[in-house]
């Protein structure tokens, strides 16, 4: 199979350059040749391995092609290289912030270009792997904070880094309060030889080692923990971790106990045979009962994995292994992304930063949450959901711009909390549309629910064209829901690929259909209406 080459250049210069210098690489290489305004669109078509792009179609409508590139899931990991000749009017100072990933001078030779190609490609490769062990962690993550198992992160040097709610539902302590307490006895071979000795076959060799260990809840209930102590190593085989997974046995313990109780009497009754099988007998429904316990566990486990997707999609990947998308005609999608966020990743502490964005995505997921929305992903500091599926309903135009402006005045009141405290308030923006779209999971491995189609990408369109603090709606949105919101007509502004949509902002509910001054809250009048659709 052919290596496929896009190249977006206007003049043909760089094009006509290329295709000289691999004219005896025919069987080897694919050239295909675009202008600025078709590279996303010839991607699409193509699926290139690479794609070049000469710096005199680095303009706007260029630079939007190429985020397009990234934002979409089929092309994302095409690398994209950029063609230049370092002159005084090439501005190379944010390219790579657009998705670029590297550069070639001209004039180069063919040496040159081959070598650029197979750094692009180890780099694409390298990517894939960050992105396929970060999915990875992430459902790990889920599973460990949801389940009823504790989970303990222990660092080499003897110290408690992390535990999971499992663990402190089981012992009743809070991580810090548990370290108070008994950090300091837990490490002391004394008074824990259990975990000392666990400790010791782990680094002889061990992949795992379990034992049990009696311990004193915080409420002074007694209770038998068994716990499987795992190693984790570094690339030059070194122990940088111990993962301790534990479960509460007192259950089992006490049966343990219970039935050897029964097992001393039946020695010394073995005259009573009748007694002794009605013993056998009750001993066996215990064991059930226990074996019923850990199906319904293992049922749970499988009710939080259905979490990720939908859940007829789930279903579906359970049974057969994939899942069919589909095609729904009436989806309003909603976009939001806050205004210069990269500066503001320059001037406060990474740390803080995500946990300030984490407080927004948190209040965004409750409150698409009571309108029956479905929220697609999060891409940086993007969030993007959709009314209308998987369910269909014909009332979801309504129900996203009733959370679009939920989420505007949600905005507008952190904002003045923010800034009695003297901090950095951030402003959103927030764009609509309604439309036809195809949804579903692609791939074998890693699944995510997406949808696709070209309403999506003008609700994007509504984002971008939008300002901050308003909730912009195209002009098909604007149809279904013209009758209840007071509207501001915007006329038709040019997008992306010189397309004019019409636009308005959405001011608020009439105010013969809200509870409140702000117009956000229907009130009964119009949750009657909403409930006829």
């Amino acid at each position: 199979m052919k290596y496929k080459i896009l190249i977006a250049d206007d003049k043909s210069d760089s094009y006509s350059y290329l295709s000289e210098i691999l004219k005896d690489e025919k069987d080897r290489f694919e050239l295909i040749k675009s202008k600025r305004d078709d590279i996303y669109t010839a991607a699409l078509e193509n699926q290139p391995n690479i794609i070049f792009i000469s710096v005199e179609v680095l303009g706007k409508t260029g630079i939007e092609s190429v985020m397009s590139l990234k934002q979409d899931k089929s092309t994302h990991s095409i690398p994209v290289l950029l063609i230049v000749d370092y002159s005084p009017r090439t501005n190379l100072d944010r390219i790579f912030e657009y998705g670029i990933v590297d550069l070639i001078k001209r004039p180069y030779s063919k040496e040159e270009l081959l070598i650029r190609i197979e750094a692009a490609e180890s780099r694409r490769e390298f990517q894939h792997e960050i992105y396929i062990e970060h999915e990875l962690l992430r459902e790990l993550s889920i599973v460990a904070k949801k389940t009823a198992t504790g989970v303990v992160i222990l660092s080499h040097n003897h110290k408690i880094e992390w535990v999971n709610e499992g663990f402190e539902r089981m012992y009743g302590y809070s991580l810090e309060e548990f370290r108070e307490k008994y950090e300091l006895s837990v490490f002391n071979p004394e008074k824990n030889p259990k975990l000392a000795k666990a400790i010791k076959q782990c680094k002889e060799g061990a992949e795992s080692y379990l034992y049990e260990n009696k311990w004193i809840t915080k409420e002074g209930r007694e209770i038998w923990i068994q716990t499987t102590l795992s190693p984790v190593y570094n690339e030059q085989e070194s122990i940088i971790k111990y993962i301790a997974i534990e479960s509460n046995v007192t259950a089992l313990k006490e049966a343990e106990e219970h039935l050897e109780a029964k097992n001393e009497n039946l020695i010394t009754l073995t005259e009573h045979l009748e007694s002794s099988n009605l013993l056998l007998e009750q001993q066996h429904v215990e064991i059930e009962k226990q074996k019923g316990d850990l199906e319904a566990q293992k049922k749970k486990s499988d009710e939080l994995l259905l979490n990720i997707l939908p859940f007829e999609t789930a279903e579906q990947l359970k049974k057969k292994g994939f899942a069919k998308s589909k095609k729904y005609k009436l989806v309003t999608i909603l976009f939001t992304d806050f205004k210069n966020f990269s500066k503001l990743a320059d001037v406060i502490d990474s740390q803080e930063l995500v946990e300030e964005l984490n407080v927004y995505i948190q209040k965004f997921d409750e409150l698409i949450e009571d309108h029956y929305i479905e929220k697609i992903k999060t891409i940086g500091d993007a969030f993007m959901c959709a009314g209308g599926l998987p369910l269909r309903n014909k009332s979801n135009p309504i129900n996203v711009v009733l959370a679009g402006l939920e989420i505007q005045k949600f905005m507008k009141d952190y904002a003045k909390e923010k800034k009695k405290n003297n901090e950095v308030a951030w402003e959103l923006r927030l764009g609509i549309h309604t439309g036809e779209v195809i949804a579903g999971v692609i791939g074998k491995k890693k699944f995510a629910y997406d949808i696709w189609g070209d309403a999506v990408n003008k609700a994007s369109r509504m984002e971008q064209a939008g300002e901050v603090g308003k909730v912009n709606v195209s002009g098909a949105t604007y149809d279904y829901i013209k009758d209840y919101f007071d509207c501001t007509y915007r006329g038709k502004i040019e997008v992306k690929n010189n397309i004019e949509l019409e636009m308005y902002f959405i001011n608020r509910l009439k105010p013969e259909y809200s509870s409140d001054d702000d117009g956000v809250i229907p009130n009964p009048l119009f949750q009657k209406i909403l409930s006829k659709y």
